[in-house]
């Protein structure tokens, strides 16, 4: 717990000095849901908070679970009236703005320590909003800056204080031995459509679903971060999950310039430190097991 050793702790680091520098995105509440998927995909980030100009302040995010709610919840109107509404210029990406309930805009402030940061997302939320004042934000904390700042400053292995062992101790032991592996994996087949993979993300408030085939092959994982990519191309939101994957690995290495692994994973005999180390070198938000 932060403040009860003389070293200081990696915990009571302030949210501030993990925002240094950061460019804050934001988008206009005016703009279109096109619009703000743009931004996602331009500078490779799954939620932008939105701002409005009459009020001077944020009046919430667009997190890519909204954008899944949305889609869903216009599916009765049929398979071209929901392509339309969604490429149409006139719809306010305000509309969706904790549509999920799942990352609403949560802001903390500069002194805010990591340990507070870290409670705040063990109920759920991926990120929070570091404030410089009422009106204006410093940066954007995610869960990964915290995972990578953690993995960085203390894991290695040659450190000596008390806390540093009792770290190192914890990421050596195996994911099985600590309880991380579980069989409540929910999956999709390569087939399944689209909306029905969706339906499942929404179900179960997670970010991924694994596609598996009859044998139980894993192929790879249909993700919330994919869906911005329907928006781009519409005729997607209708066709099966290893479709939607297949376009979406294409349009992002067309982006990268780089060939992009469709599934990473690791064995449940794995430490924990090698699985970290694999989401922070993959830049993935999740590695299978």
């Amino acid at each position: 717990r932060p403040g009860l050793g003389a070293p200081a702790h990696w915990m009571s680091v302030q949210a501030k000095d993990l925002v240094t520098n950061q460019q804050v995105i934001q988008v206009d509440s005016s703009a279109s849901i096109e619009e703000a998927c743009d931004a996602l995909i331009a500078h490779k980030i799954q939620s932008v908070p939105l701002y409005d100009r009459a009020s001077k302040s944020y009046i919430g995010m667009f997190d890519l679970h909204d954008l899944a709610s949305y889609l869903l919840a216009k599916r009765p109107q049929g398979r071209q009236g929901l392509a339309r509404e969604v490429g149409q210029q006139g719809v306010e990406v305000s509309r969706l703005t904790d549509m999920s309930h799942m990352n609403p805009f949560y802001s903390v402030l500069p002194e805010t320590t990591v340990a507070q940061i870290v409670g705040v997302f063990a109920s759920g939320t991926h990120r929070v909003a570091v404030m410089q004042s009422e009106r204006e934000i410093r940066g954007i904390l995610s869960q990964t800056r915290v995972v990578r700042y953690f993995f960085e400053h203390c894991a290695g292995p040659q450190a000596t204080d008390p806390q540093a062992v009792q770290i190192n101790g914890l990421l050596d032991r195996t994911l099985q031995d600590l309880g991380l592996v579980t069989g409540n994996v929910v999956m999709a087949k390569p087939t399944t459509p689209v909306l029905q993979a969706l339906s499942l993300l929404e179900r179960w408030h997670i970010s991924s679903v694994a596609i598996v085939e009859d044998n139980q092959r894993l192929v790879g994982n249909l993700s919330v971060t994919d869906i911005k990519y329907v928006v781009k191309n519409k005729q997607l939101l209708h066709g099966t999950c290893i479709e939607l994957i297949q376009s979406v690995r294409y349009m992002q290495g067309l982006q990268d310039g780089r060939d992009r692994a469709a599934v990473f994973s690791v064995r449940p005999e794995a430490s924990l430190r090698y699985a970290l180390s694999k989401l922070i070198a993959t830049g993935a938000h999740r590695v299978w097991v």
